[in-house]
């Protein structure tokens, strides 16, 4: 019995994997208001059903996609961090160029990630942050490490650091997505409010 339910279980999630990877391609291919539920369906060669059941709706179906982005993206910053000195401001803004360049380049599924997360508060709100901090784990642990040798006033908390850097960064992502900023002058932008933020928290 319990090898059975194993084996169901492992077909279910080989299904989700396949229905994921082709909202993936989808999602590219035609952006998210070109891609339909209907065409993730026949991509993946399942039921517009079986798609639903990897995630009830299409954002839904992008949060999951952009789960695994941001895994990699933070996987990829662990990596660049170990190879980066100097302070913590320094090795944060490396980070988020990182992260922009990355964003930019699927701008349109950002859009309409953002634009669904900023019109309600609900389960998709939540899904996309609690994706997001995957990728920022990285920079958690560069300002951490700036904590712990005294390089930052004992008095910020660092979670509220951490939301407050988000949202400095989402609000310079917005930017890009109504095309008021290229990539060159999103990283400028953000590179001078991590000097205003970094020098209201650093010690001394």
């Amino acid at each position: 019995m319990d090898m059975q339910i194993t084996k169901r279980a492992q077909r279910k999630e080989a299904t989700r994997r396949a229905v994921l990877a082709s909202a993936r391609e989808v999602f590219h291919q035609r952006g998210y208001d070109g891609a339909t539920i209907a065409a993730i369906a026949d991509a993946a060669n399942v039921s517009p059903g079986t798609v639903l059941n990897a995630a009830s709706t299409k954002i839904g179906l992008l949060n999951a996609v952009m789960r695994e982005d941001f895994e990699r993206l933070g996987a990829d910053c662990e990596t660049l961090a170990g190879s980066l000195s100097g302070g913590a401001r320094d090795v944060v803004g490396a980070l988020l160029e990182q992260h922009l360049a990355r964003h930019c380049a699927d701008l349109d599924l950002m859009a309409a990630m953002l634009g669904h997360c900023w019109l309600g508060q609900g389960n998709d709100f939540t899904q996309f942050y609690a994706n997001l901090d995957l990728a920022w784990r990285p920079v958690r642990d560069a300002l951490e490490r700036a904590a712990s040798q005294g390089l930052i006033d004992e008095s910020v908390s660092l979670d509220d650091l951490v939301a407050f850097l988000q949202d400095a960064y989402l609000a310079v992502l917005r930017r890009c997505v109504t095309h008021d900023l290229d990539l060159f002058s999103a990283s400028a932008l953000m590179r001078a409010r991590l000097t205003l933020i970094f020098g209201a928290v650093a010690k001394g």
